[in-house]
């Protein structure tokens, strides 16, 4: 059941896009690179358009209606989910707000906390040479439209390549894909339609949900707010692996109780790490192995504490980091 959850979680925030990107260019082309990255950072965020995407990790896939404008000086994004139960996300400078009809509940985070496809490319550009080599490899062709095919390649075994393919024109991001270490895609995601026009209006990029005022709110803290992550200490972090997300998940049924998760990442790839105590009768060996030829995954025990993490990285980086967790209470000064 813990798993299940786990891995619903990452599906969810990965369709959403929850990273941060921090991308890079070969060191010859440098200049002329980070100029098509800055095109391609900034297309997502200046122009407005609508379409249909599709995510893809393994056998599982879905679709989702994506509409965005700059109206009066305000970015507006709003996301709709169109497989499984409904969902709704809609987002400002100010706040994204993720609607659950179903349950009755919204979540609020405050500022950009989540990227939304096809804004994947954010400054600073000049920084993501550490981790990555990139690559023009010629053209392709997405949603009927030519597009340029850039690609990512990792300075390291710790994280997966990536490739782009942006709009020849527009410079928009049309597909996105992710590769493991044997270079074969584990995620997709890419238009099957894309709009340039009209401008959305304010309008059809609010909630299309009625009375939300009586709906239950959740608020996801920002990194940092949580004093429950100040216990833990996780020595093995890979190389430009940030903390963006960390909440308190409060699970219902035979895995009640308190949760921890946190997520890092270094912009291109991400992992998440989940504490919580163990149950009672619950085994205190450790596994790991692939999840749905897509997710690494990792679970073992420090003291009573159940420690998983799952993400987008080799498996033999989710083993080194879910082994090095530590309670700093237990570290030897």
């Amino acid at each position: 059941m813990v798993i299940k959850i786990m891995s619903r979680l990452y599906l969810f925030f990965s369709l959403l896009g929850i990273l941060w990107v921090h991308p890079a260019w070969a060191e010859p082309d440098q200049e002329d690179g980070l100029r098509i990255l800055r095109q391609m950072g900034t297309a997502a965020h200046d122009q407005a358009y609508s379409g249909v995407y599709v995510m893809q990790r393994g056998s599982v896939m879905e679709s989702a209606h994506v509409a965005h404008a700059v109206i009066n000086g305000v970015e507006r994004t709003r996301v709709d989910i169109l497989d499984g139960h409904p969902r709704q996300i809609i987002r400002t400078a100010e706040e994204t707000r993720c609607y659950y009809p179903m349950q009755k509940k919204v979540r609020l985070e405050k500022g950009f906390t989540r990227r939304l496809f096809p804004a994947l490319i954010e400054a600073p550009y000049e920084h993501y040479a550490d981790f990555y080599e990139v690559s023009q490899r010629g053209m392709n062709r997405v949603a009927g439209r030519d597009c340029q095919r850039i690609y990512f390649h990792a300075r390291d075994r710790q994280r997966y390549d990536h490739e782009f393919c942006a709009d020849a024109q527009t410079h928009l991001i049309l597909k996105a894909v992710t590769y493991d270490l044997q270079k074969q895609p584990i995620e997709t995601l890419l238009f099957t339609e894309i709009s340039e026009g009209p401008r959305p209006s304010v309008d059809s990029l609010k909630t299309t949900y009625d009375d939300v005022t009586q709906w239950q709110q959740v608020h996801f803290p920002l990194a940092g707010g949580d004093k429950e992550a100040d216990r833990w200490s996780i020595p093995v972090i890979p190389p430009g692996f940030k903390k963006i997300l960390e909440m308190s998940l409060v699970a219902k049924g035979p895995s009640s109780g308190a949760m921890q998760h946190w997520v890092y990442s270094d912009g291109l790839s991400s992992f998440s790490v989940f504490v919580k105590s163990a149950e009672e009768g619950e085994g205190h060996g450790s596994q790991a192995r692939i999840l749905s030829s897509a997710l690494s995954y990792y679970s073992g025990f420090v003291g009573n504490q159940r420690v998983v993490v799952l993400g987008e990285v080799p498996q033999e980086t989710a083993v080194a980091i879910g082994q090095s967790i530590r309670v700093k209470e237990e570290i030897s000064p």
